[in-house]
């Protein structure tokens, strides 16, 4: 019921107590040989009149709180709910890409490359929350299990479905409090702040669909990108005249040499079928549980900004690489990076040098513990399958130097139709890398704890690429690329993480396409 509604049917309320009233007045004024009873029938009749009347006023009144209450309650969620939409903000990016390549090995596919969610909370003004929630390749992961009686026994069934090199990965997620604008706390999942692509990683920000071989198709930081960190240190921006010093200090838990299992099974004609198990150690990002190893890394980046894009900084990371059942060595990284421009031409670059010590040694240590890197049994034990368990080190090498450096050069023709968009650029955009590989150590095979031998090589490998991207808005591009990646002498086998190559490919070209969005 609105306001006038209210007002008018409390007004017919006093106006019925008016006419109640004015009867009990006539009642009083008649005749007082009227008989006692017939008088009392009225008073009770006009009395009863009244309560009838003080129940529908005292109605009126709770519908009326009814009513306001509801409107507050009403108020109240909006309020609410404008207070979370200002306090917490969802975004994300997403990137696919198209690739034909002459690789033998090498399909040409769509891939999505990845999905990534991110969320930011502002919980105070002095307090900020952010995580990203990635999904690399990912469609689909299923799980079904079952245990139950059988057969005078117990069986149980374990099925996992998913989709091919999927990933979900937590890439972020930390808490900062800012003690002021020159100095915060940040504790939680971090980005290592080795180098500039690590910290500006998201696929939206770049114009090539594949990333750089230091930071992911190698790399020579010493884990690929995008990576984060469990730990805490401290973070600012210090004004200097008309300039700007940035800079990350954190303590962590580190990178690690881990080990993944992986299942074989193989059939070979005129041979015994192959049932494997296989421990392959590599080095990975830090556990975000207990550590493996009784040591922390220590990180930072200090970064110069005389201005609006353009940056200089320096950058390192080192801590204990191994877990604490091989020899105790470490690893250091150390980057200088960077960005500037001048009449329209943007450049960005980064230098890496990223040193594991004793790789040798660290080889020797593996050896004592795994013991042998191959166990089967003969066909006298079964002449149909071999089971077989094996221990392998990934390449690693004493060290790995490289550099990337890109140009740009963004414009919009003024007789070219702008599609509706406010300001859409085409731009040019070439990319140059290297990266040098000194004792980089592979092959190793061992037998009762003692090496038996092991490969170490020095190579060289590189990447040029060409492509133009078709910003129509600053979060999104469409690219297209050629790429081509050649050695410096020798087989790409065993140099990059993304090349299926074989023995005798030294080179590879490919055609890209790709698309990317950020939201």
């Amino acid at each position: 019921m609105g306001l006038a509604g209210r007002r008018g049917a409390a007004w017919r309320v006093v106006r019925t107590a008016g006419f109640g009233i004015g009867a009990l007045v006539a009642l009083a004024g008649a005749p007082i040989a009227r008989a006692d009873g017939d008088a009392e029938e009225r008073l009770r009749k006009v009395e009863d009149h009244l309560e009838a009347v003080r129940d529908e006023l005292a109605s009126l009144k709770e519908q009326r709180h009814v009513d306001e209450s509801k409107v507050a309650d009403l108020e109240q969620q909006v309020s609410t709910f404008s207070s979370l939409l200002d306090r917490v903000r969802m975004g994300g990016y997403a990137s696919m890409r198209y690739e034909d390549s002459n690789v033998a090995n090498q399909k040409d596919t769509f891939t999505l490359r990845r999905m990534v969610l991110t969320t930011e909370a502002q919980i105070h003004p002095r307090i900020t929350f952010y995580s990203e929630l990635e999904f690399e390749r990912f469609r689909e992961l299923e799980l079904e299990r079952s245990a139950f009686p059988a057969n005078g026994g117990l069986t149980i069934e374990q099925e996992i479905e998913g989709t091919n090199e999927s990933e979900i990965a937590l890439e972020q997620a930390w808490v900062q409090f800012q003690f002021h604008p020159m100095l915060n706390f940040r504790a939680g999942g971090v980005l290592v702040p080795i180098g500039r692509f690590n910290l500006h990683h998201d696929d939206d920000l770049w114009l090539l669909p594949r990333r750089t071989l230091v930071d992911r198709g190698v790399p020579v930081i010493p884990i690929p990108s995008a990576w984060d960190e469990l730990g805490a240190g401290l973070n600012g921006n210090i004004p200097i005249g008309e300039t700007n010093l940035g800079y990350q200090f954190y303590v962590v838990n580190g990178a690690a040499i881990e080990g993944e299992l992986e299942e074989v099974a193989k059939s070979r004609q005129g041979r015994r079928a192959v049932l494997e198990l296989e421990g392959v150690f590599t080095p990975q990002t830090g556990t975000f549980s207990n550590d493996i190893k009784d040591a922390k890394a220590v990180t930072g980046r200090v970064a110069w900004s005389p201005g609006p894009g353009h940056e200089i900084a320096a950058s390192f990371y080192t801590g204990r690489y191994t877990p604490d059942y091989l020899q105790d060595e470490s690893v250091t990284s150390l980057s200088v990076d960077g960005i500037t421009g001048f009449y329209g031409l943007e450049l960005e670059g980064e230098f890496v040098t990223t040193g594991w010590n004793d790789v040798e040694q660290v080889a020797a240590s593996f050896a004592r513990t795994a013991l042998s890197s191959e166990i089967n049994n003969s066909s006298a034990f079964d002449p149909t399958l071999e089971p077989e368990i094996a221990f392998k080190l990934n390449p690693i090498a004493r060290r790995k130097t490289g550099y990337w450096i890109e140009a740009r050069y963004p414009f919009w023709p003024e007789w070219l139709p702008r599609f509706g968009f406010d300001q859409p650029q085409i731009v040019p955009v070439a990319r140059f890398e290297q990266v040098w590989f000194d004792h980089l150590l592979s092959g190793l095979t061992f037998r009762n704890g003692v090496v038996q031998g092991y490969t170490l090589d020095a190579r060289q490998l590189n990447r040029a690429t060409v492509g133009l991207a078709y910003r129509p808005m600053p979060s999104v591009a469409l690219t297209l690329a050629w790429e081509y990646l050649y050695t410096g002498g020798g087989s790409l086998v065993g140099l990059t993480n993304y090349v299926p190559a074989r023995a005798n490919e030294g080179s590879a070209t490919s055609l890209l396409t790709g698309i990317t969005v950020g939201f």
